[in-house]
């Protein structure tokens, strides 16, 4: 077997980094200090063997043979070794494109087949002095076949198959990716989607990385791209990275990653009918409030409720407030304050209306499953007592659908149950989405009154029955 060693030229890109290290043009042309290189080792203890330099700005580049290419930091003080780059052969050089792309030279060592000079078209090696000859007949030369070292072209390599693409269009619960068939995505193959962030590790030292946004699934699938499904609350922008990946599908019913940096707008109507009368009533809540990273400001007012029937007084509650609350994907906590009616009181006193302290607690994801509650002390006649309380529920069902379980009441003047559905309209929970939520159960608005001591009246009013329900969300 015969070794040859050709010079090649490897159209081989260096790797992004090196193009990003220093700005184009700049050099550093003070030479290392004496002995300095050679007592540097890479991270393989490999030493460099100088048969290059490449400038650029701070960053001076070394060919270093089979160490590979070292990177070198030109600082005031001293230099320094940052990292080295491996290759398939000894780097020897450096190529710079007109646009100022670099590339590196390589020396590959090369072994080839060797067969005797009898084989038509066998290589002649050009040291010779003389051809075997066979014992019967001499054997005539062949031709001799050009080689790389004789100026031929090397055999062009395959196009590699690109496994790495860009998101070129989002949607609300999904992206358009630059990878396809021809590029081996199928249909329910998962995608990565991530961003790329530069990170100054040091003073003059910055590094890429990729920041995981989402895993996605392929729902469709063209030659050149893919269209890949998010889950509910997920965002990638135009531009990220989409990569095939073994990983699981980020999506997730009971726990989306919680959504902020929007507004918030709800309202919603309970009608009932008063049983026994010739009237009835609602309840009617709002609330309005912003998101911000693990804040969320809101005012809510829950219930403005009123009943009137035939022949009877009407009667009216309200609870209304400012609440302040630490917001995470998981878990929120809130307080504040506000005035409600009290219209449930001792037989000595009359109903009228108080100070509010409000307290607000949820475990559980915003948009999967969770519980949540929100209660209210008032303070009514120089004392504190129990206002009311409101509880929910929430189960999602599956993309789109939650199943509700609400109630609440109290002091207030009111009182209520209902079991409802949850259905996402329009987006995918960000900003520009739109819910809906039905409910059916009963409700009832009530008001006492003030007796004598020691006497029996009538003076309490109450009117309830079946409720059916219908709200909005609104997210912007």
């Amino acid at each position: 077997m015969a070794w040859w060693l050709n010079k090649i030229a490897v159209l081989t890109a260096l790797a992004a980094g090196l193009a990003l290290t220093g700005t184009s043009g700049a050099r550093a042309d003070e030479p290392l200090p004496p002995d300095w290189l050679s007592a540097q080792v890479n991270e393989n203890a490999q030493h460099c063997e100088r048969r290059a330099e490449h400038s650029l700005g701070k960053r001076l580049f070394l060919a270093c043979g089979a160490a590979g290419v070292w990177e070198i930091a030109r600082d005031d003080a001293a230099p320094r070794f940052v990292r080295s780059y491996a290759f398939s052969g000894d780097v020897v050089g450096f190529v710079t494109e007109p646009d100022g792309r670099l590339w590196v030279k390589l020396q590959v060592l090369e072994a080839r087949p060797f067969a005797p000079a009898s084989t038509p078209g066998a290589v002649l090696f050009p040291d010779s002095a003389q051809r075997p000859e066979a014992p019967s007949a001499p054997i005539a030369p062949s031709a001799p076949v050009e080689t790389a070292a004789q100026g031929a072209a090397p055999p062009a390599p395959a196009p590699p198959i690109e496994t790495l693409g860009r998101v070129v269009r989002s949607a609300p619960g999904e992206v358009v990716i630059s990878l396809g068939k021809l590029n081996g995505i199928t249909r329910n193959d998962h995608i990565e989607l991530s961003l790329e962030r530069a990170d100054e590790l040091a003073a003059d030292e910055v590094a890429l990385s990729r920041e995981p946004v989402a895993v996605g699934l392929v729902t469709n699938v063209s030659n050149g791209n893919a269209r890949v499904r998010l889950g509910l609350n997920e965002n990638v922008p135009v531009g990220a990275i989409a990569i095939a990946t073994r990983a699981s599908v980020t999506s997730s019913l009971s726990a989306p990653p919680r959504v902020s940096g929007i507004w918030g707008l709800e309202l919603f109507a309970r009608p009932f009918a008063a049983l026994d009368e010739l009237g009835g009533g609602a309840l009617l809540s709002g609330a309005i409030g912003y998101r911000f990273k693990h804040l969320h400001l809101q005012a809510v007012v829950d219930p403005l409720a009123f009943a009137d029937v035939q022949d009877k007084s009407s009667v009216a509650a309200a609870n209304a407030g400012l609440i302040a609350s630490y917001d995470s994907q998981y878990f929120e906590m809130g307080l504040g304050l506000g005035a409600q009616s009290v219209n449930e009181t001792s037989n000595f006193l009359e109903p009228g209306s108080g100070l509010a302290a409000l307290q607000l607690i949820r475990l559980g994801a915003q948009d999967g499953l969770n519980i949540s509650a929100r209660t209210s002390v008032a303070l009514f006649h120089s004392e504190f007592q129990f206002g009311g309380m409101v509880a929910s529920g929430q189960i999602p069902v599956t993309r789109g659908y939650w199943l509700l379980l609400n109630g609440g009441g109290g002091n207030v003047g009111y009182g209520f149950g209902e079991l409802g559905l949850r259905v996402l309209l329009t987006g995918n929970g960000l900003a520009g989405s739109k819910f809906l939520t039905v409910t059916a159960g009963g409700a009832g608005v009530f008001k006492s009154g003030a007796c004598p001591p020691f006497e029996f009246c009538g003076n309490r009013i109450s009117y309830g029955g079946p409720m059916a329900g219908v709200g909005g969300e609104w997210r912007f």
